[in-house]
């Protein structure tokens, strides 16, 4: 099996079942999703909300799903095939240059929560564009603040592995690689968005040992490489370890828990 497949596989079995389906619950309790129209789901991952939006218009309407990555549409596929559902198609895409005409559909809605930073401005003003005037468009993201309980942590880690003062305004970075939700809005506001709106959802994640953190799907195969990456190679085993000591005294066999700040943006064109 390649390593894209890999991944393909347990962001579908052990991500999206968790981190996507958060997201798609919050969404659902602030909005009613529509029983007929043309809808554009952009970075729609493994495809379960875009195939669920298509069962709920039975036959009256399409959802159209895009995501960067082929093999994690080749899942969403088989699963459209399995429940016989017709009304949903699924493409790779670009989320900053999207194909689709202006004023293309009566919804869109996008998750931007594991984009980069300077993707998600553009993002959103492709779903402005190819939305039709009225048309609802709603944001995922997770917004500053998320991850806090593991910064905190990590900015010991590099103290005690004598890299703080060379490393600060790196990790500063990253603290801040997320919008505040007034930045986001702005944002939103900026691209064309009108009724802006915000939701936020606090989201804890649980784990049993910093070990288990670590090498969690969900840190290990979207967030730590992008974490990591600031440390020197040589020394990255050296604060690995640290972060694991620090962690499991802190947490004095207890779980430990980290916490993302959920947000929606919504509008209308």
């Amino acid at each position: 099996m390649s390593r894209e497949k890999e991944l393909a596989y347990r962001y579908d079995l052990l991500i999206s079942s968790d981190w996507r389906d958060r997201f798609d619950s919050f969404l659902e309790e602030h909005f009613v999703l529509p029983s007929e129209g043309r809808i554009l789901e952009v970075n729609c991952g493994t495809g379960e909300f875009a195939i669920e939006m298509a069962e709920r218009m039975r036959g009256k309407g399409e959802v159209i799903a895009i995501d960067a990555d082929a093999e994690r549409l080749h899942l969403a596929r088989a699963k459209a095939l399995v429940k016989k559902q017709e009304d949903v198609s699924f493409e790779t895409g670009d989320t900053t240059a999207l194909r689709f005409p202006n004023n293309d559909f009566t919804l869109v809605i996008g998750d931007a929560s594991m984009l980069p930073r300077e993707q998600i401005e553009r993002t959103l003003q492709e779903m402005l564009r190819v939305a039709e005037s009225e048309a609802p468009v709603i944001l995922k993201l997770t917004t500053h603040g998320s991850f806090d309980e593991f910064f905190s942590i990590y900015w010991e880690a590099l103290l005690n592995a004598g890299l703080a003062d060379e490393l600060l305004s790196q990790l500063e970075g990253l603290i801040h690689a997320r919008f505040s939700v007034a930045e986001a809005e702005a944002i939103a506001k900026r691209a064309g968005l009108r009724q802006v709106v915000s939701f936020i959802s606090k989201e804890e994640f649980e784990y049993e040992t910093a070990k288990s953190f670590l090498e969690s799907p969900l840190i290990e195969d979207i967030f730590l490489d992008t974490w990591m990456a600031i440390v020197p190679t040589a020394k990255r085993q050296q604060v690995r370890d640290e972060i694991i000591a620090i962690i499991d005294r802190e947490r004095h066999q207890g779980s430990f828990e980290v916490s993302i700040k959920a947000t929606l943006i919504r509008g209308i064109k």
